[in-house]
């Protein structure tokens, strides 16, 4: 049975407690700020002896066997380079540092320790993403599109409008880490910015990026708050894989004719489905699969991290965010 300890205590903590207890291993003791609302009902429901509000002071007491932080989103970058070099294993909840700067400055004070750190970009342990991944390196890739229409009001009601200039690395940066995990490192080629009225709710990112290793282009349309669905779709030579939503992978392949009746008054045509896949859901989709790697690559080391996302890849999907804010 393996020991954790929680840096923070809310709605992603609670993800991976659900998956740890489901694991059957211990959570020893949790830290958050003073007074803070949710550590006694979280130690509560996961069984924690301990809680504390000085994360140093716990890990010096408790020695745990790993660390989960998942603290506020402006927040990881101001400890998280000490969290790493304490040597304790630890799975790190996105964005570890709001600009690719503090990432370099993070990556440089705690190289020592990159083999014992994972980052949460839970997307990459999709059930069906080895599936995606064979198609992008077996067929014909002739374009991507990414559509990112984040909802920004229900983000602000939970923080504050400070984030909405961080929107792209705190929300869309799951996307983007998937579409580099996928298809390699990718360079902005075109980008056009919008903004509707005089604040930047509507913010808008369209343009084209271009994979490197695939040589195909890949359309961006980031349209915050636009009454559309997050997706990811992939064009090959013969067949289409598309994810929308997220959770699901739909398989098109040859075309579909509906001809006019009653009900249809013109000839229609549509892709033929020829397979769908939905992620398990009996826990966070991604985040058991995600553990399960921590602990084997992080934690015991018995074999090498090959899906799980690494500071170095965190700093790539950082600076592809700051690419494409311009």
């Amino acid at each position: 049975m393996l020991k954790f300890a929680f840096i923070g205590c809310g709605d992603v903590a609670r993800f991976h407690a659900d998956v740890i207890y489901g694991m059957k291993h211990q959570i020893s003791a949790v830290c958050a700020r003073k007074n803070s609302p949710r550590i006694t009902p979280f130690a509560g429901a996961y069984k924690i002896a301990r809680v504390y509000d000085n994360w140093r002071e716990m890990l010096d007491k408790e020695n745990p066997d790993a660390i989960i932080v998942a603290v506020s989103w402006d927040q990881t970058e101001k400890i998280v380079e000490d969290v790493i070099k304490s040597g304790i294993p630890c799975l790190i909840e996105k964005p570890v540092a709001l600009s690719s700067g503090k990432l370099n400055q993070i990556i440089s004070g705690a190289k020592d320790f990159d083999e014992n750190v994972l980052i949460g970009y839970n997307r990459r342990f999709y059930d069906f993403i080895p599936q995606v991944k064979h198609a992008v390196e077996s067929q014909e890739l002739v374009s991507i599109e990414l559509n990112l229409p984040e909802t920004v009001e229900s983000i602000i009601k939970l923080y504050s409008s400070d984030i909405i200039d961080h929107i792209l690395l705190y929300m869309s940066s799951h996307w983007l880490d998937l579409l580099l995990y996928l298809i390699g490192d990718v360079r902005v080629e075109y980008m056009h910015w919008g903004k509707t009225g005089a604040d930047s709710f509507y913010t808008s990112y369209n343009g084209i990026l271009y994979s490197l290793k695939h040589k195909s282009p890949i359309h961006l349309q980031a349209n915050f708050n636009a009454p559309s669905r997050i997706s990811m779709t992939f064009n090959f030579k013969d067949t289409i894989y598309k994810l929308c939503p997220i959770e699901m992978l739909t398989l098109y392949k040859g075309m579909e004719c509906f001809d006019i009746n009653g009900r249809n008054k013109v000839r229609r045509y549509a892709p033929k489905v020829q397979e769908t896949c939905e992620v398990r859901t009996d826990y966070k989709p991604g985040f058991y699969a995600q553990m399960e790697n921590f602990i084997e690559t992080c934690i015991k080391h018995s074999r090498t991290n090959e899906v799980g996302c690494t500071l170095t890849d965190a700093l790539r999907v950082t600076r592809l965010c700051e690419q494409i804010k311009g």
